[in-house]
């Protein structure tokens, strides 16, 4: 079965210091390289922190979880906020095939 990887450069990106990262990979159930996000841009740039409303609304400084897909002209093609995008990797997988 074809994995994810296969079809696309993939990154995780985590506010979390590299040595706690354990937890982010037990809640959202990736395998995925996490890179360290230490001022929020990244979150901030693709719209991930939380907003009232949202799960996670009333925090700061904690991006939520999700996933940003980017095509090769490096417009964003799709950008969602999914807690288990690990245990969801088969339908990110399905979503890169289309575009």
């Amino acid at each position: 079965m074809p994995e994810l990887q296969d079809y696309a450069e993939v990154y995780t990106i985590s506010r979390d210091l590299p040595a706690q990262t354990v937890q982010v990979r037990q809640i959202s159930r990736t395998s995925l390289p996490i890179l360290y996000d230490k001022n929020l841009e990244v979150a901030r740039q693709f719209d991930f922190l939380p907003k009232l409303g949202q799960p996670m609304g009333g925090m700061s400084g904690i991006p939520q979880m999700g996933f940003v897909l980017i095509d090769a002209q490096g417009i964003v093609q799709v950008q969602r906020v999914d807690i288990y995008f690990g245990r969801d990797g088969g339908q990110i997988l399905e979503i890169v095939k289309r575009l």
